[in-house]
């Protein structure tokens, strides 16, 4: 039996995820802005000087590329929550605007840290808007669990592999943000570990590998107590 029988004059999601998808579409085009043609050169037609100028844009490029892959995996996080969401009402779809604020500022931290790249307070500005957009989705479950609109029987297994990703990613980006004051490279190579800290969760949890992915497959049992507020991707 449902989660949300006891309110089944509740709206689907349908709305809510076709407008996420949407906001998140714009962010994914957002980002490529911030890329600029070199303008340095003067169109010069020698390949060495062409390849010189767009190194000097590295750090644009690596941002992008970052930026790119952490919002696809947070679409992805985002999906796997609202297939446990069976119904909302104005509470939940106002914590899911959380998270689409938190998806549209990163092209802003995106840009941010690629024209900062050696900045620690930068580095730390883009790693605090992941924690942000992986709370916000964790919260969306956790909203959805305490007002009884999720669906019933979610596997016990997943709930524990979703909590170990929660842990692992928080762990992660808040190691990495008190690392940037120190070495603001070695930061950024840290945000390579998110990439297996699903794998690592699996195989925690005694379940086979699904794939890597930066915000954790966030889950809960319906009716228990209230699920962990660590970020999800």
């Amino acid at each position: 039996m449902s989660n949300v029988a006891e309110h089944s004059d509740l709206p689907g999601v349908a709305r809510l995820l076709s407008l996420s998808d949407g906001v998140v579409a714009i962010a994914l085009t957002l980002l490529v802005l911030n890329l600029h043609v070199p303008t340095t050169i003067h169109h010069s037609n020698s390949a060495p000087d062409l390849a010189s100028a767009l190194a000097t844009d590295g750090p644009a490029f690596t941002s992008y590329i970052v930026s790119f892959y952490v919002i696809a995996q947070f679409w992805l996080a985002h999906h796997r929550v609202f297939r446990l969401v069976a119904g909302h009402d104005e509470g939940l779809a106002w914590w899911n605007f959380a998270f689409l604020f938190t998806i549209t500022v990163m092209p802003f931290t995106s840009d941010l840290l690629g024209e900062f790249s050696n900045n620690p307070l930068a580095v730390d500005i883009f790693a605090l808007n992941l924690l942000l957009a992986a709370l916000s989705t964790q919260l969306v479950l956790i909203f959805g669990r305490r007002k009884k609109m999720l669906v019933a029987n979610i596997d016990p297994i997943q709930t524990r592999v979703g909590q170990i990703r929660s842990f692992g990613v928080i762990a992660v980006v808040a190691a990495s943000m008190g690392v940037a004051w120190i070495n603001t490279d070695a930061a950024k190579y840290m945000w390579i570990l998110l990439v297996a800290v699903p794998r690592i969760a699996d195989r925690i949890a005694g379940r086979p590998s699904g794939g890597a992915g930066l915000a954790p497959r966030l889950t809960a049992t319906p009716n228990s107590g209230p699920a962990s507020s660590a970020p999800s991707p």
